[in-house]
């Protein structure tokens, strides 16, 4: 859109677009996963088609032009046969380095239906060259369609060999894929990424990645090697570890099973072979009936009774749930084989997630290791097809550059911060637990899994550690004990009285229901009984250790930050410019999405630090359905409100309103920056406007995250390979050449191999310096109330994404979303679900 002086107008708000570096901390040497990708012509065109595969069977109304399945996009890419040097996104794009290509409409055949396929263009065209010039060019922007189109290349030298693509990763077809809890597949494969970087021109980041699949094979196999996960856990929780391969199928499944199938396998391609020939199908959903009491109306006759007669063979499972397949059609599962390579991109269950993280977890030399083969995997297949054909080769050696590692900051007068961790004297402040019964019990458990003598150790344990924490309210009379099934956990509670109630699990799937009965006068902590036996030094991994004073920690971090109290302040007098003389407000927001859902809601959450010690926040949820045909809201809808709401707040709480207001953003992609974090930023403003006319604070933006691919490790003495310190920041080399940016690891690696966060400034009213951002995102990531060691995140984001996650927790307990997807029910509304999400004026929920 322009103005009427024909010129389009400036954005309201500019993101910064200069590089800047930091100067403090001593050096360090690493090692990082980009390779550099050589062009030996840079100025090859690559150019862009449109192709268009049309169903003419679609009816009226019908969207004609949409893009048809992966697997019928990828048979008319073979069909028709162009060669290796053209590459394909699945879609409707094609690339070529020949602009001379025109198909005239041609008939192709996939499956049952011919197709009427044409390709058009060049609509577009682009180069290598582009990516060079932005990258010289301060304050210029990289061209998303040059990079989009050197991804699509590379990969389709893998492509055009034995790999299945999954979201620019590679996995080889016919691996040996160990097996995974839930009848399914690990797969390993290779993930790469375009990178164009600040001093080593255009690179590719590579990694070994991993990828759950389902297993090929009968449909009835792989349901049977569910059936101890099929309990009522939305997530797929039930029983946790590897089923049983003695489990036997049963005749028939009852209501939880039939839900929890019918989550795991919509989506599902599957292929029968009782017809003359093989035909494939995608499953839809369970039906809520049977081969044997399901009646098709045309023939009047059951399912199973068509199969009979029309066959000639009787049904083994009449009695289990079918299949939908799309329409009307539906099908028994004995007569359906799963496709093989299909990816698994339901939510993991606890056991699904621990044996990730163990296969997954490689050591800093392993990983490298893996990295340089894949990258030598990489250079051989684009060499052997595309590499040829658009004139590039890829560097096999890592690119190696330096780092700083920064000092920590002061945050115990006792014990200095070692590695990222530091050893807790007592609390600053202890908080204050209201009313006559302080604390109380109440177990899911029964009383001969948690036992007295179990209990009793737990409660000396926890009131001991309490006491040298000093931690007040926690002394006195024992506190009462009660025993409950989860559906009576709220009229126990009511009749306990107790103010702050331990709730003892019975499973993970219990979590999000007790959570459902937290009030701001009545707050509880849920415990598990794995937990309660380690603070007792009761279990087996402790090895006669004795109680685990960690944990006992940790527990009465949590109860401390709950009531209010301050776990730890932060000496902020290392930082290189004074923030801290006047109010300060931190603000940490993030979105959480669900795997593949048409109905239920995004949620997004926003904390605010509410006091100088930055230890007491403001909370906000909101539940965000998508609008229209998107599957997803990526940006915080009305963030005008929000703020305005928490402003309100932090005003009534402090006396006035805060000066600098810094905003960290989790979860967003470079491409997402212009339409929703600076549309966020707007929300921001408006709300500062709206509140008092002359109140225009000091704002800052930032966006942080972990979902990248870039990884470091450090090149010690003699070839020595190690993890980064806590305090390693990155921001020459490989970051990204326009933006002002930086690689900071703030933690120290438990195990496996430390994954940095990106932090990209995006706009700055306070002008800090490169060192001021980083050391203070440092020293946030010190101030997370739960453990007395430097965590991933600042804190402040830390807690947006542990609001979402309790919130969400509780929005999955609260409804049922397998009935409200079939329409049985109806969706609830963004409201409903926020007032239940975050118990009324209890900020610190999420703790």
């Amino acid at each position: 859109m322009q103005s009427s002086s024909g010129t389009t107008p400036a954005p309201r708000n500019a993101i910064i677009r200069y590089n800047l570096q930091g100067t403090r901390g001593r050096k360090v040497n690493l090692i990082s996963n980009n390779f550099q990708v050589n062009f030996s012509k840079p100025s090859i065109k690559i150019y862009q088609f449109d192709l268009s595969i049309i169903d003419p069977n679609k009816k009226n109304g019908e969207n004609a032009n949409s893009v048809p399945s992966k697997y019928v996009c990828e048979e008319v890419f073979k069909q028709l046969n162009l060669g290796v040097r053209w590459a394909y996104d699945g879609k409707k794009n094609l690339y070529s380095p020949s602009e001379k290509l025109k198909i005239n409409l041609r008939k192709i055949k996939v499956g049952r239906t011919t197709y009427d396929v044409t390709v058009a263009g060049p609509v577009a065209e682009t180069s290598v060259k582009e990516i060079f010039d932005a990258v010289k060019q301060a304050g210029a922007v990289i061209p998303a369609d040059a990079v989009n189109a050197l991804n699509i290349v590379l990969a389709q030298g893998f492509n055009n060999g034995s790999y299945v693509t999954i979201k620019r990763n590679f996995f080889e077809t016919e691996q040996r894929a160990p097996d995974f809890p839930g009848g399914l597949k690990l797969y390993s494969g290779i993930s790469t990424t375009i990178s164009p970087t600040k001093d080593f021109g255009i690179t590719i980041k590579v990694l070994k990645t991993h990828q759950v699949m389902y297993p090929g094979g009968r449909l009835l196999d792989f349901v049977k090697d569910n059936l101890e996960n099929s309990g009522k856990d939305d997530r797929g929780g039930g029983r946790q570890g590897h089923s049983s391969q003695s489990a036997r199928l049963p005749q028939s499944l009852n209501e939880h099973q039939r839900k929890f199938f019918n989550g795991i396998l919509k989506g599902l391609k599957v292929e029968t072979s009782h017809l003359s020939y093989k035909r494939k199908y995608t499953i839809t959903g369970m039906h809520t009936g049977t081969a044997n009491n399901t009646i098709i109306e045309e023939l009047n006759v059951s399912v199973a009774q068509y199969f009979s007669d029309e066959y000639g063979g009787e049904l083994n499972y009449p009695e289990l749930p079918l299949v939908n397949v799309g329409g009307k059609t539906k099908l028994p599962m004995e007569l359906c084989t799963i496709l093989p390579n299909q990816p698994y991109f339901k939510s993991l269950n606890s056991a699904q997630q621990m044996d990730m993280i163990r296969r997954a977890c490689q050591k800093p030399k392993e990983k490298m290791n893996d990295i340089v083969e894949s990258a030598k995997q990489v250079s051989s297949v684009s060499s052997a097809s595309t590499g040829q054909h658009y004139k590039f080769e890829i560097n096999p050696r890592a690119i190696e550059l330096n780092g700083r590692i920064l000092n920590p900051p002061k945050m115990d007068e006792k014990n200095p911060v070692k590695y990222g961790a530091w050893r807790m004297s007592a609390v600053a402040r202890s908080g204050k637990i209201p009313g006559d019964i302080k604390i109380g019990f109440v177990s899911l458990l029964p009383p001969f899994r948690y036992k007295k003598e179990l209990h009793d150790k737990f409660l000396t344990h926890i009131r001991k550690r309490a006491t040298d924490l000093k931690i007040l309210d926690i002394a006195g009379s024992d506190p009462p004990l009660e025993f409950c099934k989860i559906d009576e956990l709220e009229r126990t509670l009511e009749q306990t009285n107790s103010a702050y109630t331990f709730v003892i699990l019975d499973n993970d799937s219990s979590y999000g229901q007790a959570k459902l009965t937290e009030q701001f006068s009545r707050r509880t902590q849920c415990v598990k009984l794995q937990t309660v036996q380690k603070v007792c030094g009761m279990n087996a991994n402790r090895n006669g250790k004795g109680p685990d004073t960690t944990t006992m920690d940790n527990i009465l971090k949590k109860l401390n930050a709950k009531i209010d109290g301050v776990n730890f302040g932060i000496n902020v007098d290392g930082l290189p410019q004074t923030i801290f003389d006047e109010l300060v407000m931190i603000v940490g927001a993030d979105v959480t999405h669900f795997t593949r859902s048409d109905k239920k809601p995004s949620i997004a959450a926003v904390v605010a630090t509410a006091d100088p010690t930055a230890s007491k926040y403001i909370s906000r949820v909101k539940a965000l359905y998508p609008e229209g045909e998107r599957m997803s809201v990526e940006y915080i809808r009305d963030m005008r409100s929000v703020m305005k709401s928490i402003l309100t707040e932090f005003e009534n709480t402090n006396k006035c309103l805060p000066r600098r207001i810094i905003y960290y953003r989790d979860g967003v992609s470079e491409g997402q920056f212009e339409n929703t974090v600076m549309e966020e930023l707007g929300g921001i403003q408006d709300a500062c406007m709206e509140l008092k006319d002359n109140y225009k604070p000091r704002i800052s933006v930032v966006v942080c995250t972990k979902r990248h691919k870039q990884r470091f490790v450090v090149k010690g003495k003699g070839g020595r390979i190690d993890n980064m310190e806590p305090g390693t920041v990155v921001d020459t080399g490989v970051v990204s050449p326009n933006f002002m940016n930086f690689f900071l690891n703030s933690q120290q690696a438990i195990q496996g191999t430390s994954v940095p966060c990106h932090y990209y400034v995006l706009y700055d009213d306070n002008k800090f310096t490169m060192d001021m951002w980083q050391m203070l995102s440092f020293y946030l990531c010190h101030t997370y109330a739960r453990c007395s060691r430097s965590v991933s995140y600042p804190a402040p984001v830390y807690y947006a994404h542990l609001a979402c996650a309790s919130a969400r927790a509780r929005m999955l307990s609260r409804y049922d979303w397998q009935e409200i997807q079939t329409g049985s029910e109806e969706a609830p509304t963004e409201e409903e679900i926020e007032r239940i999400t975050r118990p009324d004026k209890f900020n610190m929920f999420f703790i």
